[in-house]
């Protein structure tokens, strides 16, 4: 025979619901405890991540990493780690980003002298020579974004600008890797090299006007060292000059050994001065990089 169950008694009732208070009160405490401490986590995670970002890189330090395991490159006064983009977005050979462009700034292989239009789609992504090429590359490497490029500090020339000792000018020729391989002052260049005179009309950009003026100065080619023999490479090296102000200018050492091109000292017989862009400017079919003060010159692989 079923034996009925008899009802709870009222002190048992609550005993129970003490217990379930006891239990809820110190679960509670624990999952509020864990919560907060993922949050911590996500916190200190994205702290650690803008930190990363906010982190100041010398351009000595990021021409240390340019090998295709450790590839680092540098846009527009950005810094990132491309080594595990590289293997997922193969550009066209001879951009090469992790055997060439490891290790340097990405703005000096593009513009019309060199990776320009005719090399659309050779960078991260279809649109890499687009005219909105700085906008879309920075969307593409954003995730890889490790910090921002330390300029390096101004030469004692630059530090006077505009009013520039040209006793205090050094031209510095240098491979892509930093390693100098010659300096001249601007009286060198006169005494020992042949002088180069050209004659350019240029238009300016922005107003339409255009203006013809003499140049002399030295031809690009005689200062460049003898080309180093590398059968692997695949890709026409570049030149890039640098300006006192930071910005340069390349062009593939093709272009840059031709006649028309010259590193010019003068202007209409008088010496450049900071307010015509010298006392070093490069001049061709136009007038482009500004008070140039070194001469990249990109070799085999260092």
């Amino acid at each position: 025979q079923a034996v009925a169950s008899k009802p709870l008694r009222p002190f048992a009732c609550c005993f129970l619901c003490m217990a379930a208070g006891t239990l809820r009160s110190s679960i509670w405490p624990l999952a509020a405890a864990a919560a907060a401490l993922a949050t911590l986590g996500t916190s200190r995670h994205k702290a650690v991540a803008h930190a990363q970002k906010q982190r100041s890189i010398r351009e000595d330090e990021l021409r240390r990493h340019n090998r295709p395991q450790d590839a680092w490159i540098s846009f527009h006064g950005k810094v990132y780690d491309i080594t595990h983009f590289v293997a997922k977005h193969p550009p066209c050979p001879q951009l090469a980003w992790a055997e060439r462009v490891a290790g340097r700034r990405f703005e000096d292989f593009l513009g019309r002298d060199t990776f320009g239009p005719a090399h659309k789609g050779c960078g991260p992504d279809q649109n890499c020579c687009s005219s909105d090429i700085r906008a879309g590359l920075e969307q593409s490497l954003q995730p890889f974004h490790i910090g921002t490029l330390e300029p390096a500090p101004p030469s004692r020339a630059a530090q006077s600008w505009p009013h520039v000792d040209l006793a205090s000018v050094e031209l510095r020729v240098e491979s892509a890797g930093g390693r100098a391989l010659q300096t001249l002052s601007v009286a060198d260049l006169r005494a020992a090299y042949p002088r180069a005179e050209r004659e350019v009309t240029h238009k300016c950009t922005k107003s339409g006007n255009t203006k013809t003026q003499r140049w002399a100065g030295v031809r690009i080619r005689d200062l460049l060292p003898p080309r180093a023999a590398d059968p692997n490479a695949g890709w026409e090296p570049l030149v890039t000059f640098v300006g006192m102000d930071g910005f340069g200018y390349s062009l593939f050492r093709s272009r840059a050994e031709e006649d028309d091109v010259i590193l010019a000292y003068e202007q209409g017989g008088s010496p450049l001065d900071a307010e015509a862009c010298g006392p070093l400017r490069l001049v061709k079919d136009g007038q482009h990089a500004k008070w140039v003060e070194r001469i990249l010159v990109e070799q085999r692989r260092e």
